[in-house]
């Protein structure tokens, strides 16, 4: 239970990370807000209640995605170069709130949502598995979700078809927002205490579960259950690693190549079929 109370910010992170990619995007700036929620929680729970304080930490998320969304559809930047220029806005922003010091909270309350637990399953792991359950519906079985497939698999013919590809993309990064924001609050009232520099290395640790479990970053294919598989995969390896005794260093270089030999696993049958 302790593995699904430590994943469950990656796991809601790849909830949000698995719309953008399928859409054909991409968001390097996961961490960033990750950090940014964890702070506005901390900093706002040792004054306020704690469902306030969480809760304007995932309304910065969402607005945080939703720039991104308008960054990236309407001023038509890369999405590479639009989140990664966000993510140094959002990591700044961080920076000066916080003065580069920790955000400590000492009430308990603060801390329920990330250390309780029910029969002994952490809140934090339910609340990752309810969320991905509810993504991967909503992704499956309603007409928002096949959108998303619909744009990611063909951008021009989803805007002939009358799909608004605007507002489905930047939803899309909406969603992400959200969920690296609600990550940044498990995270913070986990620790019950935030600081800036948090989730700097995350973001790839999301990109991994979600690439491993194969969402296509070409966009048009993936699922929220496959994202889940990679979160397992990636949580089995990591406990591996520590059992093990693995240098992070080494950890940082198997995942990389771990993400290189599964995008080639799913480019190669592409480049191997006969053409038409």
């Amino acid at each position: 239970m302790n593995v699904l109370s430590q994943w469950a910010p990656v796991a809601i992170m790849g909830v949000g990370m698995t719309y953008v990619v399928i859409t054909g995007g991409f968001d390097l700036s996961v961490g960033a807000i990750f950090a940014l929620g964890a702070v506005v929680a901390a900093g706002l729970g040792q004054t306020q209640a704690p469902l306030v304080a969480f809760s304007v930490a995932v309304l910065v998320g969402a607005l945080a995605g939703a720039l991104n969304g308008v960054v990236v559809t309407v001023l038509r930047v890369n999405p590479f170069i639009a989140t990664l220029g966000s993510s140094l806005v959002l990591g700044g922003v961080a920076l000066v709130l916080t003065g580069n010091r920790p955000f400590v909270v000492g009430f308990a309350d603060f801390g329920i949502l990330g250390a309780g637990r029910l029969a002994g399953i952490p809140y934090s792991g339910m609340l990752a598995i309810v969320l991905m359950v509810v993504g991967g519906l909503v992704l499956a079985y309603t007409a928002y979700g096949q959108s998303i497939y619909a744009v990611g698999g063909n951008l021009e013919a989803s805007r002939l078809s009358g799909i608004r590809t605007s507002l489905v993309v930047g939803s899309a990064y909406t969603v992400s927002g959200v969920c690296a924001g609600l990550a940044g609050v498990v995270s913070a009232s986990q620790l019950s205490s935030a600081q800036a520099s948090m989730g700097a290395n995350l973001v790839f640790d999301v990109l991994t579960v979600v690439i491993v479990g194969g969402t296509s970053l070409a966009g048009g294919r993936g699922a929220v259950w496959r994202t889940a598989v990679g979160v397992g995969i990636l949580a089995t390896l990591q406990n591996g690693f520590n059992l093990l005794d693995v240098d992070p260093y080494y950890q940082n270089i198997i995942k990389g190549l771990i993400i290189i030999a599964a995008l080639a696993t799913v480019r190669l049958p592409r480049r191997t079929r006969p053409a038409s």
